[in-house]
């Protein structure tokens, strides 16, 4: 019985887990994650790309409250286009994480945000207020160390014909359209 009880506590997160697989499964299929990558390799520069990942993947994990959908769909592009223009795939996978949890942590529509405060007995606003100094304190530096991190060339050599090639050979294997990024 206590093994049915810990499945059964499980069972929302392994549903989670499947419906986002499913999710990035039908976008990649579809085209829309390669729609991402071929856009992104054109109109991000390897400078700002890093802070973008992070702000973008914010407004994304934000606007649905899981981090989990943001890392599968936003962050899969975002890699695709990090390895197209020659940077660290080890740094932009950071970015993608700073940026998803952050979303997830204010996000009034993520379960965890409103599950801390069903059980401290206050309501999601108060806590998203409490939350909002400590958060924003450690999203200005990680943007300014993402920053950094663009301007020095830390993340990598940036290679723009690897870039170029990468985006052509998407355009020809994948229906590549500006209205697969409405999704």
């Amino acid at each position: 019985k206590m093994m049915l009880d810990g499945i059964y506590k499980a069972l929302q997160s392994i549903i989670l887990l499947a419906v986002v697989g499913i999710l990035v499964g039908v976008w990649i299929d579809a085209g829309v994650v390669p729609s991402m990558i071929y856009y992104g390799l054109k109109i991000l520069s390897p400078k700002i790309f890093l802070v973008a990942v992070v702000l973008i993947c914010s407004i994304t994990s934000l606007a649905t409250g899981t981090s989990w959908g943001t890392m599968a769909s936003m962050g899969v592009a975002f890699l695709g286009i990090s390895y197209g223009m020659g940077l660290n795939p080890a740094i932009t996978v950071g970015a993608v994480l700073s940026g998803a949890y952050f979303g997830d942590k204010m996000s009034p529509l993520s379960d965890t945000t409103n599950l801390a405060p069903a059980m401290a007995g206050t309501d999601v606003m108060t806590h998203v207020k409490f939350m909002m100094l400590p958060t924003g304190i450690t999203y200005a530096i990680c943007l300014i160390i993402f920053l950094v991190f663009g301007f020095t060339g830390v993340s990598g050599n940036a290679d723009m014909s690897q870039a170029a090639e990468l985006g052509e050979a998407i355009k020809g294997i994948f229906n590549v359209n500006p209205l697969l990024m409405l999704p």
